[in-house]
């Protein structure tokens, strides 16, 4: 718990899953060791960014006590893999969207689509600045830059529109289809437009 706290209080827990949604494995495993010598956070807050890693971004979730566990979980997810592939001709792929379970990216690619520093697409550093506004997650974010993918694209929309406050709630975010809400579109308008919103 210790490192979930440090990577959240660093700024790096978004990050990392934003590089991990993007690096395209499907199935996404965040890693969590439970034993903590000093936690920087309250419980109940690293819980409650678990339960969003699951629900909202769509990981599972693996707890774990130590780091010997961990070891032992590496392990056999490690020979699972080994197993399953196994006999098959794999395709070595360059894109991140895979289309059969045979079809792997190839190192260089993961490495590149998963590097820290590399160079972002406009509708990349869209999202981050967008999930930085309160209310808006990382789902909502991603949503919006799927109607507006960039602050441009959202400028001329809100010049277009009467009821700025409702330019985004619409929208609808993560596996549940949820709408963003009026809330978050309120906080996006509010940000993005020159009138300010009562």
């Amino acid at each position: 718990m210790d490192d979930l706290a440090q990577s959240i209080t660093g700024g790096r827990f978004t990050e990392q899953k934003l590089r991990l949604k993007n690096c395209g494995v499907k199935k996404r495993i965040y890693l969590v060791e439970t034993k903590a010598k000093y936690v920087s956070l309250p419980e109940a807050s690293l819980n409650q960014a678990i339960v969003n890693t699951q629900v909202i971004d769509g990981f599972s979730i693996k707890k774990t006590t130590d780091i010997k566990e961990t070891a032992a979980f590496l392990t056999l997810l490690t020979t699972s893999l080994q197993t399953k592939y196994r006999g098959l001709e794999i395709a070595g792929v360059e894109e991140p969207q895979l289309t059969t379970s045979t079809d792997l990216l190839t190192f260089e690619s993961f490495s590149e689509h998963s590097v820290k520093n590399r160079v972002l697409s406009a509708r990349e550093v869209f999202i981050k600045q967008l999930s930085r506004i309160p209310k808006v997650s990382q789902d909502k974010a991603e949503a919006i830059t799927q109607v507006y993918p960039t602050p441009h694209s959202l400028l001329r929309a809100l010049d277009s529109r009467t009821d700025k406050s409702g330019i985004v709630a619409d929208i609808l975010f993560g596996a549940s289809k949820r709408k963003v809400g009026k809330a978050a579109s309120k906080m996006v308008a509010g940000l993005f437009s020159e009138q300010p919103l009562r």
